[in-house]
């Protein structure tokens, strides 16, 4: 029992304060290693979707589809003026 009184506090105060701060740090620990579980499933689930996206074409179709789509944008406001 003298152990504890050293630790905590001779007083019933000292007791309930350090029982409530070491629940707080607790509740501090656990809320970061949730918080850091989530941003990695985040970047996780980010790459997986940029990864998708990006091979959906090769760049030459992109880049002809780009200068077959102004060739028809500018034949369309050619003709309609």
């Amino acid at each position: 029992m003298k152990n504890n009184i050293e630790k905590i506090g001779p007083c019933e105060f000292g007791a309930v304060t350090r029982n409530s701060l070491d629940n707080v740090i607790l509740e501090f620990r656990d809320f970061r290693k949730e918080i850091k579980n989530e941003f990695t499933e985040l970047k996780k689930t980010n790459t997986e979707l940029y990864n998708h996206l990006s091979n959906r074409f090769p760049p030459w179709v992109t880049i002809l589809f780009t200068i077959l789509g102004s060739l028809v944008v500018g034949l369309t406001v050619g003709i309609l003026k």
